[in-house]
């Protein structure tokens, strides 16, 4: 009876821990869904086709964006084209985001976390910060919505804490382009 009592706290203590890491946040996506992962991989890993904003686009436009569920939460998949001929591409994944309260960062940052928490598990990182714009012109400072980028290391990805009312409202991990990308 201690036995299988003990089996069964381990596979409970199991399941939990990797629930966590099917909605850890890092700068490389969020638990299996990964930045670099082709369109149709996505499609697999969700069980779901994905549609495309801009499907149908035949002009300049490289990117592209889709909303689907992984693991029950909603997530914002944004897309950019890799050509493999003049007339060939597949959509390669650049950037997610979600509001979902499930997802955290590896430092404990989630959605209802305060600028304050952020700056201080991610000091060591370059972060930039200001409000947003409630306008086009950017002529009009938001007085409730603010921005708090956290880069990488390496400058390559970056995670964006989008704040409302001085709380984290949305999380996204971008892919960083240098102006020669």
């Amino acid at each position: 009876m201690k036995n299988n009592l003990l089996l069964l706290l381990i596979f409970f203590a199991s399941s939990i821990a990797a629930q966590k890491n099917d909605f850890l946040l890092t700068m490389n996506g969020i638990g299996a869904l990964k930045i670099g992962m082709s369109q149709a991989e996505i499609e697999r890993l969700v069980s779901q086709k994905l549609i495309l904003k801009n499907a149908r686009d035949k002009g300049v436009s490289y990117n592209d964006t889709a909303t689907a569920k992984y693991k029950h939460i909603n997530v914002t998949l944004y897309f950019q084209r890799q050509y493999t001929a003049d007339t060939s591409f597949y959509m390669y994944l650049i950037g997610l985001k979600t509001s979902s309260a499930l997802c955290k960062t590896e430092k404990g940052v989630g959605i209802g976390s305060n600028k304050l928490q952020i700056i201080s598990a991610y000091g060591a990182n370059f972060i930039s910060m200001g409000p947003e714009y409630e306008d086009e012109a950017f002529t009009k400072k938001s007085k409730t919505k603010y921005q708090v980028d956290v880069n990488s290391d390496d400058w390559k990805r970056k995670i964006v804490f989008s704040l409302i009312n001085n709380k984290v409202g949305a999380m996204e991990v971008v892919t960083v382009f240098s102006d020669e990308e």
